[in-house]
């Protein structure tokens, strides 16, 4: 692993989507690209002088499982059909993951994973419920995403070089001291959940969520 480390906001967790702090303190975005870049030793510093919403975490293991997204801002709402155009993409309208939009794929369900969207050469405005844009459109739009459900803490963060802060452990074993429990914040809806595993989220408790746990 390579001595680069991006800074995650657990509060602005947006869908799915991780949040890093962006370049030079400039807030936070869900698009790696806008991500600061620490080396080690300033991701540590930073760790230990920093709050508990925010996590380093090793940018190589970040970038290997980036996901190209599209957010619905960003794109036109209605089907855009352009003269001589041969290259169409369609997205599923009324369905987000946070604001990224579901893209119809061969074989499959829609994914929120523009790498996957099937390219068309004739747009099908037929089709109810469906945005068609002429890919060139859709693909100026995409940005590199990290799923929050995919961070490890074993892999990359201690296996990266890092340490987690003495204070921040004295945090976590006062919480684990009442109930053996540690509290973590679900990234889908936000709401708080208890589970005695202090290093991967398990699960949210509320059965309304995408990201119950059964």
């Amino acid at each position: 692993m390579t001595n680069r480390f991006y800074m995650m906001c657990s509060r602005e967790t947006v869908g799915n989507n991780a949040s890093f702090h962006c370049h030079n303190g400039n807030g936070y975005s869900s698009d790696i690209d806008r991500a600061h870049v620490y080396t080690l030793e300033e991701a540590q510093k930073a760790w230990n002088c920093g709050r508990d919403i925010d996590q380093p975490v090793c940018v190589d293991s970040v970038d290997a499982m980036a996901v190209w997204h599209v957010d619905c801002q960003y794109i036109p709402t209605e089907s855009l059909i352009e003269p001589d155009c041969t290259a169409y993409v369609a997205y599923k309208k009324g369905s987000w993951n946070g604001n990224d939009v579901y893209w119809l794929q061969h074989g499959g369900l829609p994914t929120d994973d523009f790498s996957k969207a099937t390219i068309f050469s004739v747009a099908n405005k037929n089709e109810p419920g469906i945005v068609w844009l002429p890919f060139s459109i859709a693909d100026a739009a995409k940005r590199r995403t990290f799923n929050i459900n995919n961070f490890n803490r074993r892999t990359m963060v201690q296996g990266a070089g890092l340490v987690m802060p003495d204070w921040l452990k004295k945090q976590n074993r006062r919480k684990k001291s009442r109930s053996g429990k540690v509290r973590w914040n679900c990234p889908h809806c936000g709401k708080i959940t208890w589970q005695y595993n202090p290093y991967d989220f398990e699960g949210c408790s509320d059965y309304n969520c995408e990201g119950w746990r059964e």
